[in-house]
């Protein structure tokens, strides 16, 4: 059975290849129909690791009711089914995703991904942007420099020399930053989502050398930053499609759809306003 790969050649560039076997079940969704009808704009939303569908609930309820919008549970988490044969590595849970947006027949999306799922969008984005209208990715690990990708390796041993599932806890709890809003909710989804799906991905994506997806582009990006420090005017310039947004200091946690989503909605609507998606 071909699984999806991602790799960097000689030279420093990369292929990526997305497949997926015919069978795959469908993903659990969650979906906001639109008041514009069967061609209104769609905007579909992927979770980082460990997480669900119903952490994007604020943004299903608070975006302009002219889009048609669609939350997806990953695969092996919450209510979509494991990926046949295992193996949850980025560009695997990528190749679902693309499967099951192409079984549904959408085409023209704009995706928007937190963390390990915006990673998960961008390589969809690189590789089918005759699918994808625009990308969308929230606060996810971005290493530009070698010393970044090095600390992440750091991590990523680190994590497999001690106990995996309290080292991934500390990690998201510090993640988390301050306040307490829907936090309960989140944690209780982290701790619940099985070992064999969380540790791959999370490994996957502290491997993960992003820059020539970046580069490599051709649809409108929009990166938003809220507790990770990535360096977004060294973003910028791998691509003149790419724009950012800055949280901070409004909201420095890693879940802003969930701990400040009016301002997440707000970075939405004119990222959808400047593609002509809605008016403003």
């Amino acid at each position: 059975m071909e699984r999806a790969s991602y790799r960097r050649n000689r030279g420093g560039s990369a292929s990526v290849v997305l497949a997926m076997p015919d069978d795959q079940p469908p993903l659990a969704a969650t979906e906001r129909a639109a008041t514009a009808g069967e061609h209104a704009p769609v905007v579909v939303f992927l979770h980082g690791v460990g997480c669900a569908r119903d952490q994007f609930a604020a943004q299903l309820a608070g975006l302009d009711r002219r889009l048609l919008l669609l939350s997806l549970d990953l695969p092996g988490h919450g209510e979509s089914p494991p990926l046949p044969g295992g193996g949850y590595g980025v560009a695997t849970v990528a190749a679902a995703v693309e499967n099951d947006l192409v079984r549904r027949g959408l085409g023209e999306i704009v995706l928007v991904g937190h963390s390990a799922g915006g990673i998960a969008a961008l390589l969809v984005a690189a590789t089918r942007p005759d699918l994808v209208r625009g990308v969308v990715v929230v606060d996810s690990t971005i290493a530009l420099t070698e010393p970044e990708l090095q600390a992440n390796r750091a991590r990523s041993t680190e994590s497999d020399n001690s106990d995996w599932r309290r080292h991934f806890m500390g990690a998201m709890t510090q993640a988390w930053g301050t306040g307490e809003h829907g936090r309960a909710a989140v944690f209780r989804t982290l701790e619940r989502t099985p070992m064999h799906v969380a540790k791959p991905f999370w490994h996957s994506v502290l491997a993960f050398e992003p820059e020539y997806l970046w580069r490599r582009v051709t649809v409108p990006a929009l990166y938003i930053r809220s507790r990770r420090d990535t360096d977004l005017r060294l973003l910028r310039t791998l691509n003149p499609l790419i724009s950012t947004a800055d949280l901070r200091p409004r909201c420095g946690g890693h879940w802003p759809h969930v701990q400040c989503p009016d301002a997440v909605n707000a970075a939405l609507h004119q990222f959808l306003t400047r593609l002509g998606l809605i008016g403003g």
